[in-house]
């Protein structure tokens, strides 16, 4: 075999294609002679089918007629007497009145014995009231059913008809009719209670029992004479074979389960498969199930297909070994061409695929192997120049910002010394340091929201020398936000535009609000004054600039701003897709910059959350 897929493997696809495809016309044959085979089988399970659900209505029709007669006789008994007012212990019952149940209660056990001749195995009645004596075969205190593991099950249900779940008869007590099977081995029968409560109280104070033996239930002895190669099933309602017609069948179909509350199936018992059909009751929650074994069903196939199988076996193991073969040359190098190709798409290019052969297909693998030799060292090559340009955008940027601030801020400390005592300038100068010595390093491009927020303070302490009481100041960020980092003098810039543009030629007070806010997972950063504004075509024009990350033309200095632009284009850089800027204004309204920085991790107290 190997020999041959080596020389298969030399072939041209052509010839290997003709190859497989010469073999496939074999297969109309097989397919015809099958179906011819499957048609004959598929009849007889039909019929089987139809076979196996009759008689399981038939099995239905017995218990449900049974039951009903239980139902009967426990009605009757019920009816025709006034167990209320004899069974309640809280009623002193005479010598007469309790005569008087005896035979009114015997007479109507002797009815029901006439009517129901020999159907049940025990008609008992349980009392609470000791006034009533226990009489060998029919009546009995209470307290006999304390022990029982069944009590629990009558007392816990709601209903006052209750159908108990299949036990073993209790020997312990009378019978309606004397059984001498009954006290020989452990027969199954299906209980039946009827609760009498008190009409005042609604408390339980009598039970009246109607028991059948499983096999007088299903009468299956009927049923089999008229279809012999049926068997019978009943499972309790948790699925425990309680009854076969067959008692060699008990051990073999005690697994069976039933997913659903009826219907047909194929099941496999040992080595043997059989067809069943079932439903389950809802008044007893007993499953029914009538079997059929499909090697007897099938039993008549045996002369007609001596020849079909002979033709079969012999079509697919043709098939099986060709097509496997096929398979193999077709698709082997096709499939793995395919999975490399995925892994490109995943964006894996060291993959490669192992040239054999000299067709077509290894011509392929060949030109594969180098395409993706080609987009790993592009994609290596283009990695490596977009970091080392993306790193010298972030320090030209960075470095703007610093001489920018320098400036302004010397500016302020002249004009403070022309006007103020030089001992406060002390103080300022401190301040400027930190902002220096805050502004200059540069270790890492993001610091904590409380480290930014800090650097804001001092530079407003700074003004203040210069505004004194002019200028109102808050700021608000919770305490759980402040451990966040995000990029580094993106606030100052935007503090500092509230002198520069929205305070200028504007009477004071002046008032700068800084929030800080969390709103599902992006941070909100907002820094608004109540300075003069900008009118909406200026508004529009700068959220334009904004947007293209373009320089804002300033007309009056002649020249362009890059603060705010700055700032933009750090986020941008730094921060995850989905962060950015928006400045909203109105003429002698103030302006309102808006940060908003996607958190990319959960936010969690006390701890550093990157963004």
């Amino acid at each position: 075999m190997k020999t041959l897929i080596k020389k298969l493997t030399r072939l041209s696809l052509v010839w290997q294609v003709t190859i497989v495809f010469s073999l496939i016309m074999i297969i109309p044959a097989i397919v015809t002679t099958a179906s011819y085979f499957e048609i004959v089988r598929d009849n007889l399970l039909k019929e089987a089918n139809k076979k196996v659900q009759e008689n399981l209505k038939k099995l239905d029709s017995n218990m449900n007629s049974n039951i009903n007669n239980m139902n009967s006789a426990l009605n009757q008994l019920v009816f025709s007497q006034e167990f209320q007012y004899y069974l309640n212990p809280e009623n002193n019952l005479s010598t007469h009145e309790k005569n008087y149940y005896v035979y009114s209660v015997q007479n109507e056990l002797l009815n029901i014995r006439y009517v129901y001749t020999n159907q049940f195995n025990r008609l008992v009645i349980y009392s609470s009231n000791k006034q009533i004596d226990e009489f060998f075969d029919w009546s009995y205190h209470i307290d006999r059913l304390f022990d029982r593991d069944y009590y629990s099950e009558i007392m816990q249900s709601n209903s006052e008809h209750i159908y108990g779940n299949v036990r073993v008869y209790d020997r312990t007590l009378g019978n309606l009719v004397n059984y001498e099977e009954l006290e020989n081995k452990e027969e199954l029968v299906l209980p039946i209670y009827q609760k009498i409560s008190d009409i005042r109280t609604k408390k339980c104070i009598g039970l009246i029992e109607v028991d059948m033996t499983i096999s007088k239930l299903v009468d299956s002895s009927e049923l089999l004479s008229q279809a012999s190669e049926v068997k019978y099933l009943i499972f309790d309602r948790n699925q425990k074979l309680v009854f076969a017609s067959d008692d060699k069948s008990m051990k073999e179909f005690d697994a069976i389960k039933f997913p659903k509350k009826s219907g047909t199936s194929d099941i496999t018992v040992g080595d043997a498969d059989y067809l069943i059909a079932y439903d389950k009751d809802d008044t007893t929650g007993l499953t029914r199930v009538a079997v059929m074994d499909k090697k007897k069903i099938l039993a008549s196939t045996t002369g007609v297909d001596t020849l079909l199988v002979l033709i079969a076996i012999l079509s697919i193991v043709f098939v099986v070994v060709f097509t496997n073969v096929a398979a193999r040359i077709f698709f082997r190098k096709l499939k793995e061409i395919d999975k490399m190709i995925t892994h490109i798409e995943a964006g894996r290019f060291d993959v490669r695929i192992k040239v054999d052969g000299v067709n077509e297909i290894s011509r392929i693998s060949e030109s594969f192997n180098h395409m993706a030799e080609r987009l790993q060292g592009l994609l290596v090559s283009m990695v490596q120049k977009e970091k080392a340009q993306r790193e010298a955008e972030i320090h030209a940027l960075q470095a703007q910002i610093n001489p920018h601030f320098l400036y302004n801020t010397l500016e302020n400390m002249r004009m403070q010394c022309e006007i103020d005592e030089y001992y406060v300038v002390a103080n300022e100068l401190a301040n400027l340091g930190d902002l220096m010595r805050y502004s200059l390093h540069w270790e890492s491009p993001k610091v904590k929201i409380s480290e930014e927020l800090n650097n804001i303070e001092q530079y407003i302490e700074i003004m203040r020398m210069r505004f004194n009481k002019r200028l109102i100041f808050q700021m608000e960020c919770p305490e759980h936000l402040r451990n966040i980092m995000i990029p580094k003098l993106i606030l100052q810039p935007l503090v500092e535009n509230c002198f520069i543009h929205g305070f200028k030629d504007l009477l004071p007070p002046w008032e700068i609000y800084v929030n800080v806010f969390m709103k599902e997972n992006k941070l909100i950063i907002s820094v608004e004054d109540n300075g003069k504004g900008m009118g909406i075509e200026r508004l529009e024009e700068i959220n334009d600039c904004i947007a293209q990350n373009k320089s804002i033309y300033n007309k009056i200095k002649s020249k362009n701003s890059i603060g705010i632009i700055n700032v933009n284009q750090r986020v941008g850089m730094i921060c995850p897709a989905g962060s950015g800027m928006h400045i909203e204004s109105e003429q002698n309204g103030g302006t309102k910059i808006t940060l908003t920085i996607v958190v990319e991790s959960g936010i969690q107290n006390g701890g550093e959350e990157d963004v």
